[in-house]
């Protein structure tokens, strides 16, 4: 948060207001834009300023602290933080009900002020975060008919595949390793975990065939039956069956099926 906060002060007793904006302006983060001295003035001056957070006395004469927030309900834009300060805990229900932040009980505690301040700080950080997340999600719906959630996916997709160097970021049980490309001969589903059979050897990683279908490219890695993706690259040989299928000889020795409906992936790349 680099901007401050700007903050209301409303209060019916002079003295009151004078000393907590002492003790407000002694915070960095605060910056106490006005004063008022009852609902009335503080109507008119919580319109034109449009503060942050409002420090609202409940007891003042006219038109008191509750009654002044439901105004403020119907005719703010931006509706402020509400901390109620008073002598009385026996608003304090009524006081959350009217959506307060704080309730801070007259003489005020440093620590509590403290610990009021850093709600406040933390709310309005939230609330700017969300404002900000919203203002990005609208760009990118304009820009590329995306959400933010797809655009950050799409980003961790990318993070998972090193087209330059040709290596896969997997993880395995609890580690991470990196795998080249050019050692995988081919991958083998079961449910939501795959077998990687590599000229290392096997890795089984928690991933669906169709999330590891999007990280590869389907030129090199094309999809043979509804559970296996064959390297290309690593294929000697297709074997016709009578049922019209396939079987696909790995230059390690293993036969992958190769589905009536996949075959012809694989027999257009042997002949590119």
């Amino acid at each position: 948060m680099t901007e401050q906060i700007k903050i209301v002060l409303v209060d019916d007793e002079p003295l009151a207001r004078q000393g907590l904006q002492l003790r407000l302006e002694s915070y960095k983060c605060i910056d106490v834009v006005a004063q008022a001295h009852d609902g009335v003035d503080a109507l008119q001056v919580i319109l034109s300023y449009q503060p942050d957070v409002v420090f609202l006395d409940i007891e003042m004469p006219g038109v008191n602290g509750f009654e002044l927030v439901e105004m403020l309900q119907a005719q703010c834009e931006k509706f402020p933080y509400i901390v109620f300060i008073t002598a009385y805990e026996d608003f304090a229900c009524q006081a959350y009900e009217k959506s307060a932040t704080d309730y801070l009980l007259k003489p005020v505690s440093t620590e509590r002020l403290n610990s009021c301040i850093d709600k406040l700080k933390a709310k309005i950080q939230e609330a700017d975060a969300l404002k900000q997340r919203a203002h990005l999600e609208g760009l990118l719906q304009r820009k590329t008919g995306h959400t933010l959630t797809h655009f950050i996916e799409s980003l961790e997709q990318q993070s998972q595949i090193d087209d330059d160097n040709g290596v896969l970021s997997v993880k395995s049980g609890t580690e991470w390793l990196r795998v080249k490309m050019d050692t995988i001969d081919w991958i083998e589903a079961a449910g939501d975990y795959m077998c990687l059979h590599t000229t290392e050897g096997q890795l089984i990683i928690r991933k669906t065939l169709k999330e590891l279908e999007q990280l590869l490219n389907s030129r090199m890695f094309p999809r043979v039956n509804r559970s296996a993706i064959v390297n290309v690259a690593k294929v000697v040989k297709l074997t016709p069956n009578s049922n019209g299928e396939y079987v696909a000889l790995l230059t390690t020795g293993d036969k992958v099926k190769v589905g009536r409906k996949y075959r012809t992936n694989v027999t257009e790349l042997r002949s590119a």
